[in-house]
């Protein structure tokens, strides 16, 4: 017998088995996509024998139409999506397939028209699920429009918007060169901002998609507080300083009251252990200042012992109650007459050199024209400064070296240092593209002449001075014994008129009166430098008063002389004698009285 496999066949939706013959290989069905088999009553899975007499169903997976909506919430509700499931209805129509030993059922699926979404479905879903605030009506226009399933952006709301606290926040001040070298107490000057209040930024609510609140975190507001020595600006976010000071922030509540402590007191000396000093306010210095250590102080300095070695520049009054001893001090914004004449007269000279230069670029313009641009403005300076204006380099070399000795951080000084190193070869001076420095040196000179006319009174005050340099604004009393070998510069008066008063050798200058108790040395010669008048109650050795047109040498002893200056500066006669009472009251120190912090 022959050997036949056996045959499965589709017809027409029925399944046809020919069982084999001889040892032919027994049929075998399997199910394809979107179709189930079920043999004698069991799903196969994969490929299974048939027999002629077996029981074969097979089931299609037709598909109705399907319309569905969800919604998909985010954060808080504040976002709603919209998901869609849109699909066409299909039906199965099961494969004929010729006779085989192996057959997969299969379909063809033979699709119809898919259903449409409208508008007042969208919304009315929107609506009972209680979708209210932030809908997007284009987003509903595009679902119509594409008519398919995906998930879309249908509704947002407001989200919180979060704010910030109020930032109370105390200025940093720049300390600049100074901080490497002095030991600097944070303080401020009359005028400078002490505290700024950064404000608060206020929160906003959020509503999600169901129209309800949500509530932002709340933040925190605070308020500055002007107390002692402080003014508040711009709507309470600035606290600026009305006196000089160290700053003082107390938290109270949701108050920050700032206040300025004017002074700042050293319980003992100033030395190797605090080092060099500076503070803004008024410094008390309990004890001396001694080991070359220096202070910088921006209103009164008041030391209760002795200072040795030592440099304080003082914006205010100084008072030392023992001695000054090989130190320097400078009281106030003071440029002695000599050095004020030099100032002058580089100002002046300034003025017109700059007026030359627009002379002379005004007429190349005038017959050049467009030319002028190709002007070489280097040569124009190197033409001026070698010929008529001649004098300015060498009196800005002596100016910028003179100016170094004093140490208020004169913004002239330091442009008088760059102006002197551009003269240090006129090669140098070529290289000067405009005139911006001229400019700069002309304008902060005349600030420096400005501050001289409208001088502020600094007064020193102290029971001895010795191989020392002073420097005032105001008077120089030396209260009970007096100087030897020192300079003092006074922009008013000299006085020495209680208890020893010797002066012994030195140079003084005064721009108004000396007054003096016993002067002299046959050691060396003592010389006075006076503005209106001088009186000396009794001499010894050599003096020398120098007036503006005028000079007295006296090598004999004398008394009771009174000289003022007439108005062509010369020394003449003064009639009586000053008035010593009134002399002695202004010879007496006032302390700083402590502030409690």
């Amino acid at each position: 017998m022959e050997n036949i496999d056996g045959t499965v066949e589709i017809k027409n939706c029925k399944v046809i088995v020919t069982d084999p013959e001889g040892d032919g290989r027994f049929a075998r069905i399997k199910a394809g996509d979107e179709v189930e088999v079920y043999l004698d009553e069991e799903k196969i899975t994969g490929e299974s024998i048939v027999f002629s007499d077996s029981k074969i169903e097979i089931k299609k997976n037709d598909q109705l139409a399907k319309k569905n909506l969800n919604l998909k919430f985010t954060n808080n509700a504040i976002q709603a999506y919209l998901e869609v499931e849109i699909e066409a209805e299909y039906e199965l129509k099961i494969k004929d397939q010729p006779p085989s030993n192996l057959v997969i059922i299969e379909v063809e699926k033979k699709t119809k028209e898919c259903p449409k979404l409208e508008k007042t479905e969208i919304s009315a879903f929107l609506l009972k699920n209680k979708v209210r605030f932030g809908i997007k009506t284009e987003v509903i226009d595009q679902i119509i429009a594409e008519n398919k399933s995906g998930s879309y952006l249908i509704a947002e709301g407001q989200d919180i918007k979060e704010g910030k606290d109020a930032v109370i926040k105390s200025i940093e001040k720049e300390k600049g060169v100074l901080a490497q070298d002095f030991n600097y107490i944070t303080s401020f000057l009359v005028g400078e901002v002490v505290v700024e209040k950064i404000p608060a930024i206020f929160p906003k609510d959020g509503i999600n998609v169901f129209k309800q609140r949500i509530k932002a975190p709340p933040v925190k507001d605070y308020k500055l507080v002007a107390k002692e020595g402080i003014k508040l600006i711009e709507n309470g976010l600035k606290a600026v300083a009305l006196k000089a000071g160290r700053p003082k922030l107390e938290k109270k509540k949701d108050d920050f009251e700032v206040s300025i402590i004017p002074q700042y007191v050293i319980n003992g000396n100033v030395n190797k252990k605090t080092g060099n000093i500076k503070f803004e306010g008024d410094l008390i210095i309990n004890g001396g200042i001694f080991d070359y250590f220096d202070v910088r102080v921006g209103n009164s300095l008041q030391v209760k012992k002795s200072i040795t070695g030592c440099k304080a520049s003082v914006d205010g009054d100084v008072l030392v109650k023992k001695k000054v001893i090989q130190s320097e001090i400078i009281a106030g914004l003071f440029v002695p007459q000599i050095l004020l004449i030099k100032i002058k007269k580089l100002y002046n000279l300034l003025e017109n050199l700059l007026k030359s230069v627009e002379q002379i670029l005004e007429i190349a313009q005038q017959r050049m024209g467009i030319l002028s641009r190709n002007l070489d403005f280097g040569q124009i300076l190197r033409l001026l400064l070698t010929g008529k204006f001649q004098s300015i380099p060498p009196l800005v070399t002596e100016l910028a070296e003179e100016m170094q000795e004093f140490n208020f951080e004169w913004k002239a000084a330091s442009t008088l240092k760059k102006l002197y190193l551009e003269f240090k070869g006129y090669k140098k001076i070529l290289r000067i593209k405009n005139t911006e420095l001229f400019e700069q040196l002309t304008e902060e000179l005349e600030d420096v002449i400005y501050s001289q006319e409208s001088l502020n009174r600094s007064d020193v005050l102290a029971n001895y001075i010795q191989n020392s340099e002073i420097t005032a604004s105001g008077n120089v009393i030396i209260m009970e014994q007096g100087a030897y070998n020192s300079v003092i510069h006074s922009g008013q008066n000299i006085i020495n008129i209680k208890g020893k008063g010797f002066i012994k050798g030195g140079k003084y200058f005064a721009r108004e009166w000396i007054y003096l108790k016993e002067v002299g040395s046959a050691l060396n010669i003592t010389e006075f430098y006076i503005g209106q008048g001088i009186y000396i109650k009794h001499t010894e050795g050599n003096i020398k008063i120098n007036a503006p047109n005028d000079l007295l040498f006296i090598d004999q002893p004398r008394s009771n002389i009174f000289l003022k200056v007439n108005k062509s500066g010369k020394l003449i006669q003064k009639n009586g004698s000053p008035d010593i009472k009134e002399l002695k009251e202004m010879s007496n120190y006032r302390e700083i009285p402590v502030v409690k912090n």
